[in-house]
C-alpha cells in the first residue's frame, strides 16, 4: 500500500483540472472537423455530379448502363459516364466515405477523453479510458483493412481496449483526480500512433478529394466565362460565371490536409505533455487552438460551399 500511495502523491503533481480545457477543446475541435469533412465530402460530389450533368445534357459526355450491368442476372444497376477524360461511374460516389468513418471514430475517442474529465469515480473514469480505447481498436481496425493490399489479409491489430482502468480502480473518493490524470496519461499514450496515423491518412485522402473535382470545376468556370464573354448582357450567364468561379475558390481555399495534419499535431504535443517530457501544456495548448481554427475555417468554407449549391438537396 506505501507503493500506491507514493504513486499517488505523483500522480497528485498534476490536476486534471488543468487539462480540462485543452481536452475540452481538443474534443469540440474534432467534432467540428468530423462535420466539416462530411460537410466537404457532400459538398463536392454535389459539385462535380452538377458539372457531369452538363456535360451530359451538353452531349461532351455519353451516359449509357455500365456494362454488364442492368441485366436480368446482374448484381448492380449502375451507370457510366464517358468523356475525354475517360470513364466513371454516374452519379459520381462521395470519395471520403471511409474517412467519415475513421472521423467518426476519431470524434468518439476525443468526446470519451472529455467525458473521462468529467468523472466523479474512478470507475466512471476506467469506463471512459476504456470507452476511449475501445475507439482507438475500431479506429486501428479501418486503417489496417485501409492499408492492405487488395487481396491481402489486414495486418493484426493489438488489443488497446484492455482495461487499463482496472489497474487503479482500488483509488477512491478524494483520489479520483489522481486517477484521471493517470487515466488521461494511459489513453492518449495508447491512441498516440493510431490517431497520427489516421491523421496523416485523412491529409493525405483529403488532397485527392481536391485534386479529383479541380480540373472538370476549372473547366466549368472556362467554359461560363466564355458564354458570358460573347453575351456580356446577358444576366443568366454573369451569374452562372460568378456561381462557378465561386464554387472553385471556395474548393481551392478549402485546405481539409491542413485539418487533419493540424489534428495529428495537437493529438502528439497533448499526450507528449501528458507524459511529462519536454512538451509543455502550453505547447500542446497551442497545437489544439491551431488545430481549432483551421477546423473552424473548413467548417465556414464548407457552409459557403453548400450556399452556392441550393440543388444539393432538390435531389
Amino acid at each position: 500500500m506505501v507503493g500506491g500511495a507514493a504513486l499517488l502523491l505523483t500522480f497528485a503533481a498534476c490536476s486534471s483540472t488543468d487539462y480540462t480545457i485543452p481536452v475540452n477543446n481538443f474534443a469540440a475541435a474534432t467534432g467540428n472537423a468530423k462535420e466539416a469533412l462530411a460537410g466537404l465530402n457532400t459538398e463536392v460530389t454535389t459539385a462535380y455530379k452538377g458539372v457531369l450533368d452538363e456535360r451530359i445534357l451538353s452531349g461532351r459526355a455519353l451516359l449509357r448502363a455500365a456494362s454488364p450491368e442492368c441485366l436480368t442476372t446482374s448484381e448492380r444497376c449502375r451507370l457510366m459516364v464517358t468523356s475525354a477524360a475517360g470513364e466513371e461511374f454516374y452519379p459520381p460516389e462521395p470519395p471520403l466515405q471511409q474517412m467519415t468513418v475513421l472521423m467518426e471514430q476519431t470524434d468518439a475517442y476525443a468526446k470519451n477523453l472529455k467525458a473521462l474529465l468529467e468523472a466523479d469515480t474512478a470507475t466512471q473514469v476506467a469506463g471512459h479510458v476504456n470507452a476511449a480505447l475501445g475507439s482507438v481498436q475500431n479506429l486501428a481496425e479501418i486503417l489496417a483493412k485501409a492499408s492492405a493490399a487488395p487481396g491481402v489479409a489486414p495486418a493484426t491489430v493489438p488489443d488497446f481496449a484492455t482495461p487499463v482502468g482496472a489497474g487503479v480502480n482500488w483509488v477512491v473518493g478524494q483520489y479520483v483526480e489522481s486517477v484521471k490524470v493517470q487515466g488521461l496519461k494511459d489513453a492518449t499514450k495508447a491512441a498516440k500512433p493510431v490517431v497520427r496515423d489516421a491523421a496523416d491518412l485523412f491529409a493525405l485522402t483529403a488532397s485527392i478529394i481536391a485534386d479529383v473535382p479541380r480540373a472538370t470545376l476549372a473547366e466549368e468556370v472556362s467554359l461560363a466565362n466564355d458564354t458570358y464573354q460573347n453575351d456580356r448582357s446577358n444576366k443568366a450567364a454573369l451569374v452562372k460565371l460568378t456561381k462557378a468561379a465561386a464554387k472553385y475558390d471556395s474548393l481551392l481555399t478549402a485546405d481539409p490536409p491542413q485539418v487533419f495534419q493540424r489534428l495529428g499535431e495537437a493529438h502528439d504535443a497533448l499526450a507528449d505533455a501528458l507524459q511529462g517530457g519536454d512538451i509543455t501544456l502550453s505547447f500542446a495548448i497551442s497545437k489544439i487552438e491551431a488545430f481549432a481554427a483551421e477546423a473552424e475555417n473548413l467548417s465556414k468554407i464548407v457552409k459557403d460551399l453548400r450556399a452556392l449549391l441550393p440543388e444539393a438537396g432538390e435531389g
